[in-house]
């Protein structure tokens, strides 16, 4: 019992440690995903059209997709007239069209979600490092702050009762 009491803060050190390596990994994963995604999405060299919310910007990041799936929906629902898939008649040559709007903005819409999936990864894991860091201190405060002072003070009790 008295070698828990002594070297437990250790532990406290050591999960503040594997904390804050797993916080880094987290970032380090979140940044890949996002650089990998840009890069995917820059490989197709989609540039945004004038009457886009963000007019002739290429399409490298979430708001750029965003908004060019956005533009797609607007320009499709001109086309068919303000229907939708379902609203058109099964015949409607349009339905097509439609549908291949639909593909577009679906991919345009994950790459979206993906750059705010990994955006969250990134910010749970500079979090997390912190929640790791501020372990390692608190451990090593009480390892090396503030059992030295009890055991003296408890020496200091016992010597002075004597």
């Amino acid at each position: 019992m008295k070698f828990l009491g002594r070297y437990a803060w250790v532990g406290a050190v050591l999960f503040g440690v594997a904390l804050a390596g797993g916080g880094l990994f987290m970032i380090s994963e979140g940044r890949g995903a996002h650089d990998e995604v840009r890069d995917t999405l820059s490989s197709e060299r989609i540039v945004t059209p004038e009457d886009a919310g963000i007019p002739t910007a290429p399409v490298t990041g979430p708001e750029e997709a965003k908004a060019q799936a956005d533009i797609i929906r607007e320009h499709v629902l001109k086309i068919t007239e303000g229907k939708t898939y379902a609203e058109l008649g099964k015949d409607d040559p349009r339905r097509n069209t439609y549908l291949q709007s639909v593909t577009l903005r679906t991919a345009l819409m994950e790459s979206y979600l993906a750059f705010k999936v990994s955006d969250l990864v990134v910010g749970m894991g500079v979090i997390v490092v912190f929640l790791g860091l501020s372990h390692v201190v608190l451990g090593a405060h009480l390892g090396l702050v503030v059992l030295p002072t009890l055991r003296t003070a408890m020496f200091d009790k016992v010597v002075t009762a004597t």
